[in-house]
């Protein structure tokens, strides 16, 4: 099925089982205390689900970084419900979904779907990093987080109970499964930190000699350099999700570069930047370890761990360093992959609820007037 019709069906699927999950995973067991009532907050009302998560930005030109902004849109497909900011420091009741943002949340009770959290209370500090503990005064209440390593970090180091592990963004196929032509052989998705600028298209940093294309290369469009910074509105991210799926590989270092692709089932490999001769690599994950591999940004393994990998590949392509693109595709054809990956029970452990949105009649998911009218640079609620 493609199109509205395919959306239909998975909304029905999704409502289908899951009559009684939504209370599965409604209570978390905390030091032997049943803990409930941030999950009455959140459930147990029809307003706007209060969400922490990282807006766009106003500009001028505004934009937004896909990612992130994929988090409102995720809590409400799967809801059914719309969403108001709310600050990571406060002491009002809050939930988190998609990003690296464990490590900003502060004060009060936080329903915890799909997070990651950085080893580092100041990962952004130009200055010394102090390890993460969560601090005092906040309760997190665990419901899924990105993979093993987020879910020991937001415990305090502790073994946590038994939850779901997945980035909410995988769950994009449920709801968006367009028709597709591949029109590139390799998608090459950056992180922000490489752009020059926030342009809608991808502009590397000038010294970043690893993404250089000839004008031959340019000219073909076989290797596409895909940006996640886009306009904020369902029709951009809808575009971008589009121009992921348009490319045969991907090869990221944007992590929802990484998750879109396995989620879609589109071979894809981490991009590397550590010293050495380019090269295919892989290494073993330790899930009961602190998913530490060299030259692999620590988002990473959590993620493939949190998918029950025992093993990650990537590319290691010095920054400095010319691509043999060639090479490359031919290394994410070695690799393998390419099945679609979907979380195990991550749906069903969302805080907000389960009552999958379906698509407008001859629409898409993104024609909902609850995505269409997101606000994705709200402004905190007071």
């Amino acid at each position: 099925m493609q199109g509205s019709e395919a959306q239909n069906g998975v909304g029905r699927s999704l409502r289908a089982t899951s009559s009684d999950r939504r209370y599965r995973y409604s209570t978390c067991e905390r030091g032997g205390i049943r803990v409930r009532s941030i999950v009455r907050t959140l459930l147990g009302r029809s307003e706007a689900v209060p969400l922490a998560w990282v807006a766009g930005n106003t500009g001028p030109p505004p934009y937004v970084n896909v990612g992130d902004a994929l988090s409102p849109v995720m809590v409400s497909l799967v809801s059914g419900r719309a969403v108001e900011r709310r600050s990571f420091v406060s002491t009002k009741p809050r939930m988190t979904a998609i990003g690296t943002v464990g490590q900003s949340i502060r004060g009060g009770q936080v329903a915890v779907w799909g997070t990651g959290c950085s080893p580092w209370a100041n990962p952004l500090a130009a200055g010394p990093k102090r390890p993460y503990a969560p601090p005092p005064g906040t309760e997190l209440v665990l419901h899924a987080t990105r993979g093993p390593f987020s879910a020991r970090l937001l415990s305090g180091g502790t073994r946590p109970r038994a939850i779901p592990y997945g980035d909410p963004a995988m769950l994009l196929p449920r709801f968006y499964r367009p028709a597709h032509v591949h029109r590139h052989e390799l998608g090459v998705v950056l992180h922000l930190s490489e752009l020059a600028d926030r342009a809608f298209t991808a502009h590397p940093k000038p010294d970043l000699a690893r993404y250089a294309l000839s004008e031959a290369e340019r000219a073909s469009g076989a290797v596409r350099l895909i940006t996640m910074v886009a306009p904020p509105g369902s029709a951009a991210l809808r575009a971008k999700i589009d121009e992921i799926l348009s490319c045969r590989r991907i090869v990221s270092t944007s992590l929802h570069g990484i998750a879109i692709a396995l989620a879609y089932g589109i071979p894809c490999l981490y991009l590397s930047a550590a010293p050495g001769e380019p090269s295919l690599q892989q290494a073993a994950i330790d899930p009961e370890g602190d998913g530490a591999i060299r030259g692999v940004n620590a988002r990473f393994p959590d993620l493939y761990a949190g998918l029950g990998r025992a093993h990650m590949a990537w590319w290691r392509q010095p920054r400095n360093r010319p691509t043999d693109w060639a090479r490359l595709i031919d290394a994410v054809d070695r690799a393998g992959g390419g099945e679609e990956t979907v979380p195990e029970g991550l749906a069903e452990a969302c805080p907000a609820g389960l009552a999958p949105l379906d698509a407008p009649e001859g629409g898409t998911i993104w024609d909902d007037p609850l995505i269409e009218t997101l606000d994705q640079c709200a402004p905190v609620a007071a």
